[in-house]
């Protein structure tokens, strides 16, 4: 393993570089050695069904991810949405021999767009060769990946920004540590990389064997061995796929969109745009209402709401930070639905994941589940019975929950401390119910509910700025609201607590987001405005 890089950077004031606080870190015991297990296993049902469920141990993503790829059915099925180009000009640049290099200008440029604080070649500030190194590689990836599937689609620096941020999780230098900061890090730390263990020493250090686990995995070529392109080629195939039908429907000036097919069979991101806009109106009105006001949204198009088209279609990539993008790629890398040829075999998932009870009910249920639609429910449909069919398709081998429309909307996490549900959850392995880029779709509305309060105050140009680039909130909030805290307890005299803020705020987003889709559903159901 190589010594970390030193960079000869120095800060404009000449001062010494300052050290970025890590953040409290908690991951239940139980399912991370359970994590282990699989990674040993090279169990994909296994570690899909922690990923999604969990999110992955961040310092574990490098392993992890690979293997979730390699067999993910966005992957083996791949379908990504062509772009509109002109064949006969596309044809003339492809003939170019300036091409290939006219590409590579594209991708650098924006490479360095990346650190902006931070002079990409700079004499005062020049770069360690192991960050050279690393921006070659992702240069290479993305032209590789552009090479290969430019005759469906053109490049886009979103692609550029994708495999900038998988860079924040897999180290693009092989048995390395070396991951890119994000764009959190202060150009005072004189470097834009480093480990993928650092914010997580701690924890680290206090699981015993962990270190040496660690270690064996940055050098092992075993378990996987892709490189960072075969890893981004796969990654962008995932989070850039299209349902192949949604692309063969008749295609009109005006988008259409099927509100009892979208959720499961997923759409293009003209439709996905227009049903999130519709969802907005209906699940948080008064946000709504004040975007209209300040003309956000009302007129889409052009460079003006942008950053939409940077949360649904390139998940979050630029505009999110590295912490909340990673949990939430960490669902759409472990999406899996079951497969309705073995819906009758009760024994198949549960001797592949060798769980046991108790361990699954910690899992929790699918966060986007929902009641199966009865006969007897005490509500009659003012749609059309494609709803009803949308409600069964969301169930393969699954037990009804409750036929309340009462518990529809309250049933939360405390379902997997209860006794009634602890035996349902026993029985049934939580499968994604929903396409993964509609759970998406729900939990850019559950940020958005998040930041309500803060967005009601801001103008139009602040709001867009704020959502290009919405603030980390795993980390850097958590770290001033502990210090806030902890001055708080010390005016009252309060024996000093050891607070844990907030590792786990997207996996709040993505509950919140399930509660969102059920809210929706139960309104689609009802003909409620």
């Amino acid at each position: 393993m190589s010594e970390p890089p030193q960079s000869s950077r120095k800060s404009s004031s000449g001062s010494a570089s300052t050290v970025r606080p890590a953040a409290a870190f908690n991951y239940d015991t139980d399912v991370f050695v359970q994590f282990q297990r699989y990674i040993l296993e090279k169990n994909v049902h296994g570690l899909a069904l922690l990923a999604r469920q969990k999110g992955v141990p961040p310092f574990l993503r490098f392993k992890v991810w690979p293997i979730l790829l390699k067999h993910h059915p966005f992957v083996v099925n791949p379908f990504i949405q062509p772009d509109s180009i002109d064949k006969e000009k596309q044809t003339s640049e492809s003939d170019s021999d300036d091409h290939e290099l006219l590409l590579q200008r594209r991708i650098r440029k924006d490479l360095r767009r990346y650190m902006h604080r931070i002079a990409y070649s700079s004499a005062e500030e020049p770069f360690s060769q192991t960050e050279l190194h690393v921006f070659d590689i992702l240069e290479s990836a993305v032209l590789k990946f552009v090479t290969k599937w430019g005759k469906i689609i053109k490049y886009d620096q979103a692609l550029t920004w994708m495999a900038l941020g998988l860079a924040e999780w897999f180290p693009p230098i092989p048995n390395t540590l070396w991951v890119l900061l994000g764009r959190e890090v202060s150009s005072s730390s004189h470097t834009c990389i480093g480990s993928v263990f650092e914010d997580y020493e701690s924890y680290i250090d206090s699981v015993p064997d962990l270190r040496s686990f660690l270690d064996d995995m940055v050098e092992d070529n075993q378990i996987s061995t892709m490189k960072f392109h075969e890893v981004f080629e796969r990654l962008a195939l995932v989070l850039l796929h299209s349902p192949e039908m949604a692309n063969k429907r008749e295609k009109t000036g005006k988008v259409k969109i099927n509100k009892s097919t979208l959720p499961t069979n997923g759409g293009t991101i003209e439709e996905r745009v227009s049903f999130f806009i519709y969802v907005f109106q209906r699940l948080l009105p008064e946000l709504s209402l004040y975007f209209q006001e300040e003309l956000i949204l009302n007129k889409f198009g052009l460079h003006d709401d942008e950053w939409l088209i940077w949360w649904l279609k390139y998940c979050g990539s630029k505009v999110w930070s590295r912490v909340d993008r990673g949990r939430v790629w960490d669902l759409l890398i472990g999406w899996r639905l079951q497969k309705r040829k073995l819906e009758g075999s009760d024994t198949y998932y549960s001797e592949k994941l060798n769980l046991e009870g108790c361990l699954l009910e910690k899992l929790g249920p699918d966060a986007f589940w929902s009641v199966n639609y009865e006969d007897d429910l005490r509500t009659e449909l003012n749609k059309d019975d494609s709803f009803k069919d949308l409600i069964n398709d969301l169930h393969i081998n699954t037990p009804s929950l409750s036929s309340s429309a009462e518990n529809l909307l309250t049933f939360s996490s405390s379902l997997v401390t209860s006794e009634s549900s602890g035996e349902i959850l026993k029985k049934v392995i939580p499968f994604s119910k929903i396409d993964p880029h509609i759970e998406l779709l729900f939990v850019s509305l559950a940020l958005l509910k998040a930041k309500e309060n803060t967005l009601v105050e801001l103008d139009q140009h602040e709001i867009r700025t704020f959502l290009s680039r919405l603030p980390a909130k795993s980390y850097s909030l958590s770290d001033k609201y502990k210090q806030y805290q902890e001055q708080k307890d010390k005016e009252k005299g309060a024996v000093s607590t050891e607070y844990v803020f907030k590792y786990d705020y997207m996996d709040s987003i993505i509950y919140e987001a399930g509660e969102l889709w059920r809210k929706w559903l139960w309104f689609e159901m009802n003909g409620e405005n």
